[in-house]
C-alpha cells in the first residue's frame, strides 16, 4: 500500500511537470473538475464525515503554510490539483459539498478522503468492514457531477466541456486497505485488482464520451 501511495504521488508531480508546457500562451483549459480521495480532497470529507467518523484535519497545523487556516485539505497547504489549477490560471477548486449556489463554471473538486473505486455497499454487504462507511465512492462523485452539470453550463455538452480538464485522482488504496484490514491474504487482495481497475476504466470511459473533454 505504501508503495502504491508513493507511486501515486510521484505520478502526480510528474503530471504537474508535463502540464507546465501546455499552460503557456492562450488558455488551453478553461475549467477543471476533479475526482479522487484524500490526496486531492478540498474539504468534502470534513463535511460528510461527522458525527459518524472523527475528523482531525479541520484544525491547525492543516492549511497553515498557505491558506493560514484549515480548509479540509489533508495538507499543511495546497494539494496536487491546486498546483494544476494555478498552472492554467484557474481558481483553486472548492469542495463540491460547500455552497452549491456558487459559480462552478470554472471547476469544482468532488474528491473525498477515504473514497473507494468499488461502491461502499459492496464492502458492507460482504461484511468486509465492521463499521458504517461514508458513501463517497467514484460512482457517487460522478453522480454529484451529473447533478451539478446544469449549474455548470446550460449550453450543449460540446460547448461546455470542450476546454475542460477532468482529473481523476488516486483510487484503489482505500479498497485495498479495507481488504487487508479484513484479514485477506495478499493473493486475495490481488484478486480484487481487476475489479478496481475495471470500475475506474468504465467510469472514465462513460463520462469521457458524455463530456467530450480531456481526462487524465
Amino acid at each position: 500500500v505504501l508503495a502504491a501511495m508513493g507511486l501515486a504521488l510521484a505520478l502526480s508531480f510528474l503530471l504537474c511537470f508535463c502540464l507546465h508546457g501546455l499552460s503557456s500562451g492562450s488558455p488551453y483549459f478553461t475549467s477543471l473538475f476533479t475526482l479522487g480521495d484524500s490526496y486531492i480532497d478540498a474539504g468534502n470529507f470534513v463535511i460528510m464525515a461527522p458525527p459518524a467518523v472523527p475528523v482531525w484535519h479541520d484544525r491547525p497545523p492543516y492549511g497553515m503554510t498557505f491558506f493560514g487556516r484549515p480548509t479540509g485539505r489533508l495538507s499543511d497547504g495546497r494539494v496536487t490539483v491546486d498546483f494544476i489549477a494555478e498552472q492554467f490560471g484557474l481558481p483553486l477548486l472548492r469542495a463540491s459539498l460547500l455552497n452549491r449556489s456558487d459559480n462552478v463554471s470554472r471547476g469544482i473538486n468532488f474528491a473525498v478522503g477515504g473514497a473507494t473505486a468499488i461502491d461502499v455497499d459492496f464492502y458492507e454487504r460482504s461484511k468486509l468492514v465492521q463499521f458504517k462507511l461514508i458513501n463517497n465512492s467514484l460512482n457517487v462523485q460522478l453522480d454529484w457531477f451529473e447533478e451539478l452539470r446544469p449549474t455548470i453550463c446550460n449550453k450543449t455538452v460540446g460547448e461546455c466541456f470542450s476546454k475542460a480538464l477532468f482529473f481523476v485522482g488516486e483510487f484503489g488504496v482505500n479498497d485495498y486497505n479495507f481488504l487487508w484490514n479484513a484479514g485477506k491474504t495478499e493473493h486475495e487482495v490481488r484478486s480484487y485488482v481487476p475489479k478496481v481497475v475495471k470500475n475506474i476504466a468504465v467510469a472514465v470511459e462513460v463520462h469521457y464520451c458524455a463530456t467530450c473533454s480531456a481526462w487524465i
